[in-house]
């Protein structure tokens, strides 16, 4: 094929993929909802496979470290639980420089909203790797010896369990056991839907500290500064968070406090 025909080839597959990251990113906060509009669920789910992921740490101003903690982002959550293939990827440098829009202001075109998913039953499994694009490899120039660093990786292993809310419009079922959400770096890591259970929802006034991570960048009425635990495009997940106000969701035994979101009007 000539030159010409790839760079036009390549100039509609970037247009294609301009077009369909518009659908998906499209942001907008004309719709906003009353909570009696609103249907919220507690959604159990469980992984199916071995999940492969990492979030970036920052424990001091200059340094950033990649790590495991037990919270995935809602943002690529979002996307599996709407049928796309999505990554909990590895959040590096570089994503800080990527745009994309806070799943709270998607709500009015994707009809859907999941708060972070927190890792409540959690099995691990390691294992090491030094295969080329996945690890660094050490050149000694005056040696010309190429030294592979054998690094330990850590994943999540079938058996673990994830909690967390979605909020559609009202009376949008969420589908149970047949949901299968495909989420995890590497294409690794299917999740299927336990349970999608119903939950009572009620406005409590603060100062009321959050029970549970959030996407800073998704909620207001926040009064206190909050512990960033993962840094993302999408808005940083963070922890220990106080409000002016927040939702109490219950069902049976459980309980959380939740932020509220930009697109509900409270």
């Amino acid at each position: 094929m000539r030159r010409k025909d790839l760079e036009k080839r390549r100039e509609e597959e970037e247009g294609k993929e301009r077009v369909n990251r518009g659908v998906i990113m499209k942001s907008s906060l004309n719709e906003t909802y009353e909570l009696e509009e609103l249907s919220f669920y507690f959604l159990e789910l469980e992984l199916q496979s071995i999940m492969w992921f990492s979030s970036l740490a920052q424990p001091h101003i200059n340094v950033f470290v990649q790590t495991q903690i037990p919270v995935i982002h809602n943002y690529p959550l979002l996307l599996a639980m709407k049928g796309y293939i999505a990554e909990e990827s590895y959040v590096s440098r570089y994503n800080e420089l990527k745009n994309t829009t806070p799943p709270s202001r998607l709500f009015s075109n994707m009809g859907l909203y999941v708060y972070p998913l927190m890792l409540e039953k959690i099995y691990y499994t390691r294992f090491l790797l030094s295969m080329a694009e996945t690890d660094y490899v050490f050149y000694k120039i005056k040696t010309r010896l190429a030294v592979p660093i054998m690094t330990a990786y850590n994943a999540l292993a079938p058996g673990t369990r994830g909690l967390t809310v979605a909020i559609t419009q009202r009376d949008t079922p969420i589908s149970g056991e047949e949901r299968v959400l495909r989420l995890g770096a590497k294409r690794f890591g299917v999740w299927r839907v336990l349970r999608a259970d119903r939950a009572n929802v009620r406005l409590i006034n603060g100062p009321v500290k959050a029970t549970t991570p959030f996407n800073v960048e998704d909620v207001k009425y926040l009064v206190s500064s909050a512990i960033v635990v993962l840094k993302h495009y999408a808005g940083d997940v963070a922890i220990s968070g106080v409000f002016e106000k927040a939702l109490e969701l219950q069902d049976g035994d459980r309980e959380l406090i939740k932020p509220i979101p930009f697109f509900i009007s409270i």
